[in-house]
């Protein structure tokens, strides 16, 4: 290679290198140009774009004794090469080859003469066979004819191409001695000859392998068709750019089923390796290589990637389709970490153009090309035989197992745990085992199948990894509504599809789901198995945990599982958690929230209970003020009662009077718990508080809707403001309006659920996120909000610590659990933009401060409106992000404010 060679050029090279002796994933490379500015005035350069791309040649390739052998299969071209040449044997005397199909003539003669030992001959057959058609004269007469002479000529082609055909041919040739040996050779010469030349026709006319030929053109989907106009007498011979497409796109189907070639050939897993394609000049607009890179882009837009990784140099200025990687001043590794990424995830661009250093290297790129003098691709061995006969027997053994156990009724894997409730708890990368019973928890098995297809895209992505795993209580009982935690573990999905999907040297995210069961019963150690919080725990190392989100619940039993993860030094990242106890000074040191907690919300009920025109509306003041009927469960001091007393403490709109509402029942009848309530309505002229649980709240609407006590005398419906809401109501709401005319419900939502889109809105980012991933119509609402907001702090933290850890020798930066701990302790996240709101965690807030809180009613016509919305906003801009009153106009009040 040309020396002294571009600053950093080392760290290009290595990436190039890694790339081309493995090109990972079936994913499209996509072509890097290297382009080098001019040197400072009166200084000259020696290597330039094109002397990188020259020298890169012989890394390539080693040398054997007396010999060069390649290393990976390679072209170079250069215009030169669709120079006009003599006619090779074969080929119709006195034809001229076009320049386009010079080209692809040299590309294919050097990768069939640069396969590397070991590797197999490369077979070309879908090129060789629309090549041919270029050289073939049919004559003149009919349509079938032409056909029929078209397909024999290209029948003649492939018996060169396959030896034992034309072995057979040359036999049935022969000639015999009497009439009797002539009558069976004649029928011999039509069973190797006739038929497979007639079944030959077939193929080309109707084997999809080669219709993609016809749909080029308005005459329909026929290979033999398409290729009489192709041949020199045809009407589209003259047609350069098709023919180039053509054998292009050929070329490229071609090298796709040789780079994966049967799994019980020995040359599968010796062709690791993509195809190399150097062009150490890409000229201007019309040069021979300049049209062909521009085929090449307009082919990769649209068709299957192909295993062929292109380097060139541009000569001029770049074509108007390239994207510029832009240089970062601040690394000298930013190039090439941007185009490792570029190849390991995936681009929006075909065609990228790099831009050299333009100052000389000082040492260490010339000691890095000297001690690292070639591609490094793995030798071939005796253990690739073994693969190929382990194949077979692997899937013969895989049969006779499975039909061994299909008669057995099998249990779930170790990870999932069936126990007594019916339910399977564990954890799960959606493709290990099945949380979800048949039947009853198919939105958790559709979540699953969502997660593990994330989750292999991650691992395979060739960038670091980290596991979050999200734990919370995901069944439930037959009979009881959908848990909330199923939405926010959609929230959770949408997020690590959207972090997974950013541009740049990011840590991907591979997400656990970790079932707790009902009521978080098996979250942590209670007496009886499985200990779901033990389980993360075990898994942390073997795995790359790096934090847990969800929770969703504020309970003793997920306070415990909390416990226990942040004793093992994990983080965890609650959402839709409220409960003062969660976050108080008995909280775990490794707990963190993005939600509110119950004073916040409480006093946000409070002031809109009091003051709203609304409720105001639907209550008749007695008492001098408005009456709230709490209902709420006495024994869960750790979200119902908690709120209950938070809000009466806050309350200044009139009298509460409570009516308790169990959520294990304790032989309550739902249908008293109900006419009790409705009787207090009736006294009152007041509304219902409802403080009790989301999956509790189905059946008492259900047993109000019923009661005939709650049909007020002014007909008006009964106003009910909540703040944990079901589901299912969240996800139907004109179902729950329909079915309970009587009541007005108004809720509690932790971000503005209203499904309104605005520009460089977080909250509109994260729904076109979510619609993107779900696309069954389900509501991105809070609680997935929630979970969004948690899993992107979460990979905010783990990013920063991987920047502090990482090094040129160490890209994978080796960092634990408690690092990620002590970087969201200190200096936390600030102002971070959420779904949510903005959101700012560190030692000192456990959860967010003066958190976003919104108050919003939903109509029949499925929209919903935002009544209240105080706190730090996230789709506002600075100076109304923080407003200090809410109500409409002329009648405002302050924003309560914490």
């Amino acid at each position: 290679m040309q020396r002294p060679f571009p600053q950093g050029i080392e760290y290009l090279i290595e990436q190039f290198d890694t790339f081309a002796a493995n090109r990972g994933a079936s994913r499209r490379l996509p072509v890097m140009l290297l382009k080098r500015d001019p040197a400072q005035p009166g200084t000259i350069q020696a290597s330039t774009g094109r002397t990188v791309i020259l020298g890169y040649r012989e890394r390539l390739c080693e040398e054997d004794p007396g010999r060069v052998v390649a290393l990976v299969p390679y072209a170079l071209i250069e215009d030169g090469d669709a120079a006009p040449r003599d006619v090779r044997p074969g080929e119709v005397p006195g034809a001229v080859v076009d320049r386009h199909i010079a080209l692809l003539d040299a590309i294919v003669e050097q990768l069939e003469g640069t396969m590397p030992p070991g590797a197999g001959e490369l077979r070309l057959p879908r090129f060789h066979t629309c090549r041919a058609v270029l050289d073939v004269q049919v004559g003149a007469g009919s349509t079938a004819t032409k056909r029929r002479r078209l397909r024999d000529e290209l029948y003649l082609q492939l018996l060169l191409r396959r030896p034992l055909l034309s072995t057979l041919a040359r036999l049935a040739g022969a000639t015999g001695g009497n009439f009797l040996v002539n009558i069976w050779l004649s029928l011999f010469q039509l069973l190797v000859v006739g038929l497979p030349r007639h079944v030959y026709g077939l193929w080309l006319s109707r084997r999809r392998s080669l219709r993609w030929v016809g749909s080029r053109r308005p005459q329909g989907a026929n290979f033999l068709r398409m290729a009489l106009t192709l041949t020199p007498s045809g009407t589209a011979r003259g047609n350069h750019a098709l023919i180039q497409r053509m054998l292009l796109m050929a070329l490229l189907n071609d090298l796709s089923r040789a780079a994966t070639p049967s799994r019980l050939w020995i040359y599968r897993v010796r062709r690791r390796w993509p195809f190399v394609l150097l062009l150490p000049e890409v000229g201007e607009e019309g040069t021979p290589v300049r049209q062909l890179l521009d085929t090449y882009a307009d082919i990769v837009r649209t068709e299957p990637p192909a295993p062929l990784m292109v380097l060139g140099a541009l000569k001029g200025e770049p074509p108007s389709y390239a994207q510029t990687v832009p240089a970062d001043l601040r690394s000298v590794t930013g190039l090439a970490d941007r185009v490792h990424s570029l190849y390991t995830r995936g681009s929006s661009s075909a065609v990228y153009v790099l831009p050299l250093s333009a100052s000389d290297d000082d040492g260490p790129a010339d000691r890095w090309v000297e001690t690292n003098p070639m591609v490094t691709v793995q030798a071939n061995g005796w253990g690739d035989y073994a693969r190929a006969v382990a194949a077979p027997m692997v899937v013969f053994a895989l049969v006779a197992g499975g039909l061994y156990f299909v008669e057995r009724d099998t249990e779930p894997s170790p990870s999932c745990h069936k126990v007594s409730t019916g339910e399977i708890v564990g954890v799960t990368d959606g493709r290990e085992c099945h949380l979800g019973v048949p039947g009853r928890d198919d939105e958790l098995f559709a979540l699953e199948a969502v997660a593990a297809r994330q989750n292999h895209d991650a691992m395979t992505s060739g960038r670091p990894y980290r596991t979050v795993v999200f734990f919370a209580p995901l069944t439930a009982e037959p009979g009881d509504s959908t848990p909330v935690s199923i939405q926010s573990l959609r929230g959770a999905l949408a997020a690590q599809n959207q972090v997974n999907g950013r541009e740049g040297d990011v840590v991907q995210i591979r997400l656990l789901i970790a079932n707790a069961g009902k009521y978080f019963a098996y979250g942590s150690q209670n007496g009886q198995d499985p200990d779901v919080a033990r389980e993360i725990i075990d898994r942390k190392d073997r795995d790359k945990i790096a934090a847990v989100v969800g929770i969703t619940q504020s309970r003793p039993s997920s306070f415990a599982a909390v416990g226990e993860i942040s004793a093992a030094g994990i983080p965890v990242i609650g959402n839709s958690v409220t409960g003062s106890r969660m976050v108080d000074e008995r909280a775990p040191s490794y707990y963190f929230q993005v939600s509110p907690s119950n004073d916040r919300i409480a006093e946000v009920m409070a002031e809109f209970a009091a003051y709203s025109e609304q409720i105001g509306e639907l209550t008749t003041g007695k008492d001098g003020g408005r009456t709230a009927v709490m209902v709420y469960d006495p024994d869960d001091e750790f979200f119902s009662s908690d709120l209950q007393r938070k809000f009466t403490e806050h309350y200044k709109g009139g009298k509460v009077v409570t009516v308790p509402y169990y959520e294990n029942r304790n032989g309550q009848i739902v249908s008293e718990v109900a006419r009790d309530i409705c009787t207090e309505i009736r006294t009152s002229g007041g509304y219902i508080l409802y403080a009790g649980r989301s999956g509790e709240m189905p059946e008492l609407f259900d047993a109000l809707q019923a009661s005939a006590d709650c049909r007020k005398a002014d007909g008006k419906p009964v106003a009910v403001f909540s703040e944990s809401t079901a589901a299912k109501y969240m996800q139907d709401p004109q179902d729950m309006l329909k079915t309970h005319s009587v009541l007005k419900p108004f809720y509690v939502m932790l971000n503005n659920s209203t499904g309104t889109e605005s520009p460089d809105s977080p909250y509109s980012e994260f729904t076109m996120r979510f619609r993107s991933v779900f696309k069954d119509g389900s509501v991105p609402e809070g609680n997935a909000a929630g979970a969004y907001d948690a899993l992107r702090v979460a990979s905010e933290v783990i990013n920063s610590v991987y920047a502090q850890y990482k090094t040129p020798q160490n890209s994978s930066a080796p960092f634990q659990p408690a690092d990620v701990y002590a970087r969201l302790s200190n200096p936390g996240v600030q102002n971070f933009s959420g779904a949510s709101g903005l959101l700012s965690l560190d030692s000192r807030h456990k959860y967010p401060p003066n958190k976003a809180v919104y108050v919003l009613e939903s109509h029949m016509d499925k929209s919903v409106t935002t009544l209240m919305a105080c706190g730090l906003l996230p789709d506002q801009p600075p100076g109304l992000n923080n407003p200090a009153t809410w109500g409409r106009p002329g009648k405002t009040r302050p924003c309560p404010s914490a």
